[in-house]
């Protein structure tokens, strides 16, 4: 065996007694064993964010690793968004970011995906962007993009219809003024639900003389909705789409529109940096009422509006 492949088990490496403890699970492949330290001292404070790793020449002496041994313990902690590589200067510890919320539950529940919901975007910070490659016949450049696309399997399972199946999509993408950031918006509809639009028609007249969602709730009432959070690591065009730095996860909003059978009717998803987004919830309705309120006389539909963003509330979903 070439005497440069060797790699120590974790008794002959150089570490601490308190590192020696904390990595006793001999069974680890050598990079687990070494990511766990630096992850340790990472959240440990022992470097700091903005810090420089040691380069992988001191990190390979002090664990008498190899360098791909090194190489891959640091990737593995890219992944996990907690250090970057700076090509020719070194791996660095990220930054902590300031955290926002994006309130769930909020009342009334807004259209986000809808042009009429503009002007209420621009109040709370948010204006629209420019859709990468989705400029029109004269060049113009599009912010909002209307169409009828194929669902593929997550969002069919979701609204409860088969893998390819016709959808009708929104989407668009928004800015916040104050903290640069960014979010992606779609709202997925059952076809079979829309109104039918006219020979002389387009579907967005059809849409005009009542709010979206009155337009598909029609008939199907009483309706509820559902939130869900879930997070992944974004693909590639998320990433480009959003402005994500390498390692950071995507945050997965989705609130479901349902009629009185609880069939889906449609269903906003919103994305964004789950590195700088947070989700909260709505104030609760009351279960235990004050003294002197009658429940059965209590009605959630003339309670006040929920607050709008305020502090380090950006959106309401």
């Amino acid at each position: 065996m070439n005497s440069n492949d060797y790699e120590p088990d974790l008794n002959d490496l150089d570490l601490t007694p308190d590192e020696r403890d904390r990595l006793a699970d001999s069974q680890r492949p050598l990079w687990e064993v070494i990511a766990a330290s630096l992850r340790a001292d990472i959240l440990e404070a022992r470097y700091t964010p903005g810090a420089p790793l040691p380069s992988e020449t001191a990190l390979s002496a002090r664990y008498s690793v190899s360098r791909p041994t090194v190489r891959d313990a640091v990737k593995a902690l890219v992944g996990e968004g907690l250090v970057s590589v700076v090509r020719g200067r070194g791996t660095f510890v990220r930054a902590v970011p300031d955290r926002y919320a994006i309130l769930l539950g909020a009342w009334p529940r807004h259209d986000i995906a809808n042009p009429d919901f503009i002007p209420t975007a621009r109040e709370w910070g948010w204006t629209q962007l420019a859709i990468p490659n989705a400029d029109d016949d004269e060049g113009q450049r599009s912010y909002s993009r209307t169409e009828f696309a194929t669902a593929n399997r997550d969002i069919a399972n979701t609204l409860g219809l088969r893998t390819g199946h016709t959808v009708f999509r929104r989407y668009s993408r928004w800015h916040h003024a104050a903290t640069g950031l960014i979010i992606g918006v779609s709202s997925y509809t059952v076809p079979e639900i829309m109104p039918d639009p006219t020979a002389k028609q387009t579907l967005a007249q059809t849409l005009a003389p009542l709010p979206f969602y009155d337009a598909i709730t029609e008939g199907r009432g009483p309706t509820t909705w559902e939130t869900t959070v879930t997070a992944r690591m974004p693909y590639a065009d998320e990433r480009d789409l959003m402005s994500l730095s390498v390692g950071s996860p995507i945050l997965i909003i989705r609130r479901i529109l349902a009629d009185k059978d609880g069939r889906p009717l449609e269903m906003t998803e919103v994305k964004a940096d789950a590195e700088r987004f947070e989700t909260a919830y709505a104030q609760e309705k009351p279960t235990v009422f004050p003294e002197g309120i009658d429940p059965d006389d209590f009605d959630p539909d003339h309670e006040q509006p929920d607050p709008q963003p305020t502090g380090r509330i950006l959106l309401l979903v």
